[in-house]
């Protein structure tokens, strides 16, 4: 009986079926069948094998389909394209294109079109700062009598129309529109644009005729009493009182009493 020689059994036994990683190194890349680019794998017991990119896995390489990984082996690959000779890169290229066409047509249409949403959004931003501007620029100046109106119809949901049209109900805006300079053009813009308020005029009321220290009416800061006394100003009575304040207090006549002084102030 001849005697066999023993073979020494790995003590692990791997069952036929099983799934297994065998490592290796990629040292140069094959172009097959002037279509297909594989990899040329050495592995580590010196057999050089070609095998397809999903038969390998990278140690440490993220799951394929992970968008939010960074393409930590885009550097390697890149390298070993430029190594290719021209004919191969060529082939290469133009599998990986027919490859992700559609997705890379996508992303660059996606690209454009974010691009174009920012730059429009930008350009839109920039006109309505420069009609902002434009606005600001062109606010006039009204009375605080004016822009109340022009408030008060632009609440009622009016028209401009109707804010001016008040000037038939209302006397001291009558009387502004027929004697202020380009009046109505100022109504219309401060509609349209906004307006500031100007500061409104102060006058001095002095009774005609009356000599000493009681010709000039007064109100008193802390009571708000209204009678005749000096003409300056202190900290117990204001002597500088706008037409509103005025008439308010009915005191509105002053302005058409012939016996009457009014001087405007500062």
């Amino acid at each position: 009986m001849n005697e066999k020689k023993l073979i020494n059994v790995p003590r692990i036994l791997f069952p036929i079926g099983t799934d297994v990683l065998i490592k290796g190194k990629i040292v140069s890349l094959k172009v097959l069948d002037d279509r297909f680019v594989e990899n040329v794998v050495k592995l580590d017991y010196g057999e050089q094998i070609i095998a397809p990119n999903d038969a390998i896995y990278v140690e440490g390489e993220p799951e394929a389909g992970n968008a939010d990984e960074d393409p930590r082996y885009v550097k390697n690959i890149l390298a070993r394209l430029r190594e290719l000779p021209l004919h191969d890169r060529e082939v290469w290229l133009k599998a990986i294109m027919g490859e992700f066409e559609k997705d890379f047509s996508h992303a660059k249409w996606r690209e454009g079109y974010e691009q174009g949403k920012f730059e429009g959004a930008w350009v839109g931003n920039q006109l309505k700062d420069a009609d902002k501007i434009r606005r600001e620029l062109n606010q006039v100046k009204v009375p605080q009598f004016v822009a109340e109106i022009i408030e008060y119809y632009k609440g009622q949901n009016a028209t401009l129309y109707d804010a001016l049209r008040e000037k038939n109900f209302n006397k001291q805006y009558n009387e502004w529109l027929m004697n202020e300079q380009d009046a109505y053009d100022k109504v219309a813009r401060a509609w349209l644009d906004g307006y500031e308020v100007e500061e409104e005029k102060r006058y001095l009321v002095k009774i005609k005729g009356i000599c000493g220290n009681h010709e000039t009416l007064n109100r008193e800061k802390h009571s708000k009493k209204w009678l005749f006394s000096d003409r300056e100003e202190n900290t117990l009575y204001k002597t500088h009182h706008t037409r509103k304040e005025l008439e308010e207090a009915g005191f509105g006549w002053v302005f058409d009493c012939h016996g009457v002084e009014i001087e405007e102030v500062e």
